[in-house]
């Protein structure tokens, strides 16, 4: 579980990122929504322990900035928004995410490999796994490192737009990934600048807006704050029945 606590993160520019108080647990699908320039990824990043910040937060009760690089990637594994293809195969890319457990010095075991064909398996990547990352699409390649952090097994697993580039088929792909990690007792905490996607798919939302926190709740919650929603993104939020459509959550005036 991760819990911030009064946390304010400096600008450069003069202004502050702040939270009060948020909770994101084990178990669930968590989708950070705002605008862009929000601060949706400088929350992400602090979490992941890449930026600085005063006040709290923690990871089962241990305060992130204590926690050395490797123990804090066994809790929780970090894919930024943007990734580089490099000169790498499939297969070694995602090795890489069992990193925090042996390090350098010690060969990939038995239980790093049953961890590694899980991640390929559940991405479809196992046939691309002995391609050159530079061979890949954009969708391919989001689901290779997709592949690698899942591998690392980590218990919080923080996706900033992991949508991105990928094709409709291989967007509802990533849902079906989340939503079976969250079973499996991961957190998923993403952001996410798809409203409809982000309500759809999601267990719990967290409604950004000026580096600032404005809601926090389940989508059955904040689809009633429709003042809130309409001054935010400018649009509102509502469930549909129709089974034909794309989302269950559909975008109203």
């Amino acid at each position: 579980m991760i819990k911030i606590r009064d946390l304010k993160i400096s600008y450069s520019y003069g202004d502050a990122f702040t939270v009060e108080a948020l909770d994101l647990e084990k178990g669930e699908v968590a989708s950070i929504i705002g605008k862009n320039g929000c601060g949706k990824t400088t929350l992400l990043r602090t979490i992941a322990g890449l930026l600085p910040y005063e006040g709290s937060v923690t990871i089962d009760d241990t305060e992130c900035r204590n926690m050395n690089v490797r123990d804090r990637a066994k809790k929780a594994a970090y894919l930024p928004q943007l990734i580089r293809p490099v000169s790498l195969d499939v297969q070694t890319l995602v090795e890489h995410g069992r990193y925090p457990w042996h390090g350098n010095n010690r060969r990939i075991s038995d239980e790093d490999k049953v961890f590694i064909e899980n991640a390929l398996d559940i991405t479809k990547m196992k046939e691309f796994q002995k391609r050159d990352l530079t061979e890949l699409s954009g969708g391919q390649l989001r689901r290779a490192y997709l592949a690698m952090v899942i591998a690392q097994n980590a218990d919080m697993i923080l996706l900033d737009e992991p949508t991105t580039f990928m094709d409709i088929e291989s967007q509802a792909l990533f849902y079906e990934i989340a939503a079976e990690l969250a079973a499996k007792g991961h957190g998923i905490i993403m952001t996410c600048h798809n409203i409809e996607q982000g309500f759809s798919y999601s267990d719990r939302i967290v409604l950004m807006e000026e580096r600032c926190i404005r809601k926090t709740g389940t989508p059955k919650e904040l689809v009633k704050e429709k003042k809130e929603l309409r001054s935010i993104f400018g649009a509102a939020v509502k469930e549909s029945e129709d089974k034909e459509l794309l989302y269950q959550y559909i975008l109203t005036k």
